[in-house]
């Protein structure tokens, strides 16, 4: 990669005054970054995180604004505009922002990326990729157990979603915690997700998931901190499945002892994106585009990207989701890239899932990203059924997830008495279909010759 040096902002204070409403505030800002770049005794870390924060915005705002008709200027200004709010954080000198143009062109493709048209293709025998793709899971995931003394065994982590807030302002049409919505809503406090968090460490989970709606009240930087503080003081190897964040957010969170995220484009097609997410913070394409590479720049090691199956066509989402896995890590060579591919099985009742993604369909797709990425986690959720689960496992699957509730609040222990509605009377997000318990999948995991693993730092 190819560092660029930014222009002086300033240099660009005659076009904001031409073209900025708000250009007064714009220009104020510029100064303020200039003399903090120039000016080493009169910048604080404060500052500069402050400085930065502000870039940031002002370069999602036009992106917003723009929606699809940047031009030349307009790209010059947002690259000078992350470049320098990457300079205020003190980040290593790098190219600027542009993984929309990875995924949407086949320039920089990998030669497994290249393949992908030939894997696609329904007349490439599955059974043929089947085979390849196991081979590659084998030989990158096995490791020795009893001392050596066995076999090698393909390792299977496992993971538990820990719902902590079903609040939620975006209105996604195809999901089951969208605002309009009359579900019951539950917003758990620490010591509620704690408590959460200790049932799943008694079944044996020692990497668990914060997952939560997008309500910037409750769900703020602040409160996932103090999750993550509490959840890894108890030893817990903790991931985030939240709305994207600011640098500075996921920073925080890093400081807090998160390990990992989770965050689902759901499709890379920018018309489709808009079709789906009309309304609340989740409608920035952009903003949620660009979060992986954040949350990189933050210091989160594990990334797990993904797209929902069944709202555009799943050939090109997958296709653009491992150019975009592929731009990651020409940018950030260390990190560790996971996907997922979620496929909606059921929706809110005025949802008609315009792409239907078959079984076949689904195991192909798999296949085509582990062969992509040898050396990436595949995650695969109880969204999915038993049958169709173990037949993954045995193929790609390294990392799933068991005894699933995804409801706030959703997990009990033996002792308490179950929700008198069933589990839909929490609030669920979607319906579990893998509904064994934790023990009963980790049971037929080993019987199938499994290493399980309850987390990433288990030995």
């Amino acid at each position: 990669m190819t560092a660029l040096t930014p222009s002086p902002l300033l240099h660009w204070s005659d076009w904001i005054r031409a073209s900025d409403h708000h250009a007064e505030h714009r220009l104020k800002l510029i100064e303020q970054v200039e003399q903090a770049l120039l000016d080493d005794r009169q910048r604080s870390d404060e500052l500069c995180r402050q400085l930065a924060a502000q870039l940031e915005r002002w370069r999602y705002q036009i992106l917003n604004e723009q929606n699809g008709s940047l031009d030349e200027k307009d790209r010059s200004l947002l690259d000078d505009l992350d470049l320098h709010a990457n300079q205020l954080r003190g980040g290593e000198p790098r190219p600027p922002r542009r993984p929309l143009d990875a995924i949407r062109s086949d320039a920089r493709d990998s030669e497994p990326i290249a393949k992908l048209p030939t894997w696609f293709d329904a007349a490439y025998p599955l059974d043929q990729l089947t085979a390849a793709a196991k081979q590659v899971t084998d030989r990158g995931f096995s490791v020795q157990v009893s001392g050596g003394s066995e076999a090698a065994k393909r390792r299977m982590v496992l993971y538990a979603p820990l719902y902590v807030s079903s609040e939620c302002v975006n209105h996604c049409t195809y999901c089951g915690f969208r605002y309009p919505l009359k579900i019951n809503r539950t917003h758990l406090h620490v010591d509620q997700v704690l408590e959460q968090s200790r049932i799943l460490r008694r079944r044996g989970f020692g990497h668990q998931l914060i997952v939560a709606g997008d309500y910037p009240r409750h769900t703020s930087t602040e409160y996932f901190v103090e999750l993550i503080d509490g959840l890894h003081r108890d030893g817990i190897e903790v991931g985030i499945e939240i709305a994207a964040q600011s640098t500075e957010s996921y920073a925080a969170m890093v400081d807090a002892g998160v390990r990992s995220l989770a965050l689902y484009q759901e499709t890379f097609d920018e018309a489709d994106y808009q079709t789906y997410h009309i309304r609340g913070p989740k409608a920035s394409f952009h903003w949620r585009l660009e979060a992986p590479e954040r949350a990189a720049e933050a210091g989160i090691g594990r990334i797990g990207l993904g797209v929902l199956l069944g709202l555009s066509d799943p050939v090109a989402d997958v296709t653009a989701m491992l150019r975009h896995g592929q731009y990651l890590r020409d940018r950030f060579p260390n990190l560790q890239l996971a996907f997922s591919l979620p496929r909606i099985h059921e929706a809110p009742d005025d949802f008609d899932i315009p792409y239907q993604v078959t079984d076949e369909m689904l195991v192909r797709l798999y296949s085509v990203c582990r062969l992509s990425f040898p050396d990436a986690e595949l995650v695969l959720s109880t969204r999915e059924p038993a049958a169709l689960r173990g037949q993954l496992a045995q193929i790609c699957i390294t990392q799933m997830s068991a005894g699933s509730s995804t409801a706030p609040g959703g997990y009990r222990d033996q002792s308490e008495p179950e929700c008198p509605g069933g589990p839909e009377c929490l609030g669920e997000q979607f319906p579990v279909t893998d509904e064994r318990s934790a023990d009963e999948v980790a049971a037929w995991l080993i019987q199938s010759g499994f290493e399980v693993r309850w987390s990433f730092l288990q030995p």
